[in-house]
């Protein structure tokens, strides 16, 4: 068992690329339109409770208004890069398992029958590899003619 869990081990991060960063721009894009509208309103509540009219100059109000600018900006920084490795590592988690069960497929397709599909504990399409690894087990045992339990047939 200990060769298979090596064989598993996690390599590399990004399996298909375009697919991957399509999600990983998305996740951005979802990130930006929770954001911008949050500084928005913050700046709005900002304004509405410090802004005085009878006072003349509101320069404590732009220092506030900044602050919070400037800390919305600090954070948003601080969260891309934390969004950008987890939505590769999510995006792996779908499209690593998607990948080993295509391989698979296509040997089973060619033809070898013994293909199966390991994929690590916990992975997203683990019930969906358990299937088709089923049904490779049950070709595997009609043998090349198809026919379960009995000798290929000559036409």
């Amino acid at each position: 068992m200990e060769p298979e869990k090596q064989q598993l081990k996690r390599r590399q991060y990004i399996v298909d690329p375009a697919y991957q960063l399509r999600f990983v721009t998305r996740v951005f894009l979802i990130v930006l339109a929770v954001a911008v509208p949050g500084s928005f309103i913050a700046t709005g509540l900002v304004w509405s409770t410090m802004y005085r009219p009878e006072l003349g100059s509101q320069t404590h109000l732009i220092v506030a208004i900044e602050s919070v600018a400037m800390t919305l900006l600090a954070e948003l920084i601080l969260a891309l890069p934390i969004v950008f490795f987890l939505s590769i590592r999510q995006s792996h988690r779908i499209v690593g398992p998607i990948t080993r069960i295509k391989q698979c497929l296509e040997g089973i397709g060619a033809g070898d029958f013994s293909q199966r599909i390991h994929l690590r504990k916990g992975d997203v399409l683990d019930d969906l590899a358990k299937a088709i690894n089923a049904m490779a087990e049950n070709l595997q045992r009609r043998g090349p003619g198809g026919s379960s339990g009995s000798s290929p047939s000559s036409s």
